[in-house]
């Protein structure tokens, strides 16, 4: 029998899976980031790139990512707000939040995710939620494409408009993405979450993001202190 706070997260992450917001926080952080970046997110094409195909391990490596995460130092505080607004408004329990998202892109003609998987592939625990918002319009091709079921290996893209943000089950139901056949750059970034009952169980082994090599655990990938207490 698999542990019982393994049985509750999936549980809990099936049943917020789907669920989805358009909150003014993530407006605010997608035209700073905007600002920070100096161009328009739909048109980093003209500005960027062209990039080899990315690949899996290395579609978090190119010159841009570089700027997104530098850029990050200046929206931490609106990203913070953002998280604590996802905690409490659509999760509904105190969870610890990871400290620094996950940006992406993807210019016509490249995907911006590396391969088709599950999060777990990559050393995460099985207590996490996820969320993704698009910085960008996310449609068709550029959408992530997600198992309609867990294990159905069939998949339907999971569009978003500019500012909405949608909890997925990121460890149960493998996901990926096309290559971009819409014409236009797209951008997003993905968080994960913690629930504070769960975290004796997910944090008792220190395990590593195999992408970033950082420790997942408080104070480390996620934040010191559960988010969304009180």
């Amino acid at each position: 029998m698999r542990p019982q706070f393994i049985l509750q997260a999936q549980e809990l992450r099936e049943r917020l899976h789907g669920r989805r917001r358009r909150l003014q926080e993530a407006e605010t952080l997608r035209l700073a980031l905007e600002e920070q970046l100096g161009m328009a997110l739909a048109d980093l094409h003209q500005h960027v790139g062209p990039y080899p195909l990315f690949r899996p391990g290395r579609d978090q490596h190119t010159d841009l990512h570089q700027r997104f995460y530098a850029a990050h130092a200046q929206l931490a505080p609106l990203y913070t707000a953002l998280a604590a607004r996802v905690v409490v408004e659509l999760i509904g329990e105190p969870c610890f939040v990871q400290q620094i998202p996950t940006y992406r892109f993807g210019l016509p003609g490249n995907r911006w995710v590396g391969s088709f998987h599950h999060d777990s592939d990559f050393g995460h625990p099985p207590h996490e939620l996820n969320a993704v918002l698009a910085l960008t319009p996310m449609q068709g091709s550029a959408a992530l494409q997600v198992e309609e079921q867990a294990g159905s290996y069939r998949y339907s893209p999971l569009s978003l408009a500019a500012s909405e943000l949608v909890l997925f089950n990121h460890i149960d139901r493998r996901h990926g993405c096309c290559r971009n056949r819409e014409g236009v750059s797209v951008s997003s970034i993905d968080f994960r979450f913690v629930p504070e009952r769960f975290a004796a169980a997910a944090f008792a082994r220190e395990q590593h993001s195999l992408n970033t090599g950082v420790a997942l655990v408080p104070g480390g990938y996620f934040s010191a202190e559960p988010v969304g207490q009180g």
